[in-house]
């Protein structure tokens, strides 16, 4: 659950056998630039904070926590931390047949 109690959350929850948590911290205004291939196939929570996402075109959309996202969108550019909170999402993902526990990026 989410530090509310509402919606879905992988933050403490790391042994999710064949998969692989990642958490990604982005501090109130910072931006990050998306490479469409490090996004394909993983589920997205916003833990916490304000994720706003950005495509080519300009268009933006804002989502809060507890938001649950797949940015599959090939026109997605990047990702800001909007609001006075830093931004917390947890990344699920499979991992690859074989592979051990990957080390937290």
């Amino acid at each position: 659950m989410s530090e509310d109690g509402d919606g879905l959350s992988f933050l403490g929850d790391r042994d999710l056998p064949g998969h692989r948590v990642r958490t990604v911290v982005l501090e109130s205004g910072d931006t990050l630039e998306v490479h469409r291939a490090h996004w394909l196939d993983v589920l997205v929570v916003v833990e916490r904070g304000c994720l706003q996402v950005e495509c080519e075109g300009g268009a933006r959309a804002a989502f809060d926590a507890g938001a649950v996202l797949v940015l599959t969108m090939p026109e997605l550019r990047r990702l800001h931390s909007v609001g006075s909170a830093a931004l917390v999402l947890s990344v699920l993902s499979r991992r690859a047949h074989g592979d051990a526990a990957a080390p937290e990026d």
